[in-house]
């Protein structure tokens, strides 16, 4: 049982160095031979892995001590220890390829989730134990990698459990497992093979070759002005729609009991403005049409306004007066997100209301039916990671799993603090259009999920 054990791992080893995946000295394997007291077959420390023969495996103790052969074993036998411990495996196989030490690396870079590699829509996802489609997502923990072998195996104890039969090291490689060593073989071939995939269509998006896709996004929340219509159909109908007709809304809902609470609030805001031109004028029905209309002409954002332009705007949609015109692109990627499952919402400045009306009466007909959840600044300032991380609360779901599309980078800067995947929306009428850091679309058509 020994010799066969001692010949299998020995040959597991050539195979795997044969392919590059543990060059020079790198990599460490081992079986378990023993469970009580508890024994690992391995390679020992400091040697080629692919001249290794049976009869120079060394046997170590839970302890990490060596109790039989020569050598010495690696300092990572301490990692082997915990994942056996963990996952009750009974081989684990770490290699240093390519693939897995530059994303490993990548992973752990500004911006991006540090504590997982999320991978999804492959077949070759089924040949790991308990992955039954490739549309399962899949988190492979990253951790970043430390000289105290005890401190990164106490780190990775807690990630070991629901980890797909692998986990990452920061710019040092994988390590993947199995029940026992064939099973750990096969877990660490598909595992590779997934990490090359991952890192080649990397290059390939950035060379151009490919489109962007954004892995494991179970939503997508789009800002709307500049990213799903253009920005002078708010500036230059939307508002001056409302701008227009404030006078005559307001004068024929004087004595509307619905309108006192926004009327009260806009007297309360015009108390406390700092304005010359409206300190110290007596409030009436002038006086508050004359402060709503700078506050248009300005862009200055009150939320009883807001709830006034949403009334006015209600009247105009339904009268057939007013209609958004949504990029061509954005009603056929909207269908085709809902329909392999993926969440949508809106985050706007503009009131709920006021986005539910905007969708329901577009140039593609009613779509609002297609969003399931709908946050204005109520939620939070749109340029902090506080709002972001609300919504993703609110939604029931980690920030990593919410892509977020803004033509602004400010708030496309607060969406990634808070964990969120990004695009950059260039269209060609938006005010800003340098992406800096951010990865640019021009069309949602270019996102895939």
């Amino acid at each position: 049982m020994t010799s066969a054990l001692a010949e299998q791992l020995s040959q597991t080893m050539a195979a795997i160095h044969a392919r590059g995946w543990c060059d020079g000295t790198g990599g460490n394997f081992s079986c378990v031979l023993a469970r009580d007291p508890l024994i690992l077959l391995m390679a020992p420390s400091g040697v080629d892995k692919g001249t290794v023969a049976p009869e120079a495996l060394i046997q170590v103790d839970a302890d990490g001590h060596v109790v039989a052969g020569e050598g010495r074993a690696s300092a990572e036998t301490l990692l082997h220890l915990e994942i056996v411990a963990r996952t009750g495996a009974g081989a684990v196989l770490h290699t240093h390829s390519h693939a897995a030490t530059i994303l490993s690396d990548w992973c752990l870079g500004e911006g991006r989730d540090a504590g997982h590699l999320p991978l999804q829509d492959l077949e070759m996802l089924k040949g790991l134990a308990g992955i039954d489609s490739h549309r399962r997502r899949v988190a492979l923990p990253v951790l970043a990698n430390d000289q105290d072998l005890a401190r990164l195996s106490a780190s990775a104890g807690p990630l070991l459990g629901d980890a797909p039969h692998g986990l990452l090291i920061g710019g040092h490689g994988l390590y993947a497992w199995g029940c026992d060593l064939a099973e750990a073989r096969r877990h660490l071939e598909i595992l590779e093979w997934l990490l090359e995939q991952r890192w080649r269509r990397l290059l390939l998006e950035a060379l151009g070759q490919l489109p962007s896709r954004a892995i494991g996004i179970q939503a997508v929340l789009l800002d709307i002005e500049g990213t799903t219509c253009p920005v002078p159909f708010v500036s230059q109908v939307l508002f001056p729609y409302a701008r227009e007709r404030l006078d005559a809304f307001l004068r024929e809902g004087a004595n509307d009991p619905a309108l006192a609470p926004l009327i009260a609030a806009i007297d309360a805001a015009m108390a406390a403005t700092d304005s010359n031109s409206i300190q110290g004028e007596t409030v009436n029905h002038l006086s508050r049409v004359r402060f709503l209309q700078s506050l248009i002409d300005q862009d200055r954002k009150l939320p009883a306004l807001k709830e006034l332009q949403g009334l006015i705007w209600d009247e105009g949609y339904a009268s057939g007066e007013l209609r958004c015109p949504l990029f061509d692109d954005v009603a056929p990627a909207l269908r085709a997100w809902r329909g392999a499952g993926v969440e949508l919402a809106v985050y706007s400045s503009g009131s709920v209301k006021a986005q539910k009306l905007l969708y329901r009466h577009s140039n593609a007909s009613d779509l609002s039916g297609l969003f399931s959840h709908w946050f204005d600044t109520t939620t939070g300032a749109k340029g902090e990671a506080a709002s972001y991380r609300a919504i993703a609360a609110a939604m029931g779901l980690e920030t990593r799993a919410i892509l977020f599309v803004s033509d602004v980078k400010a708030e496309l800067e607060a969406a990634r603090t808070a964990g969120m995947a990004t695009r950059f929306s260039q269209r060609q009428e938006n005010p800003e259009q340098d992406p800096g850091s951010f990865e640019a679309i021009t069309s949602l058509a270019e996102i895939e999920l």
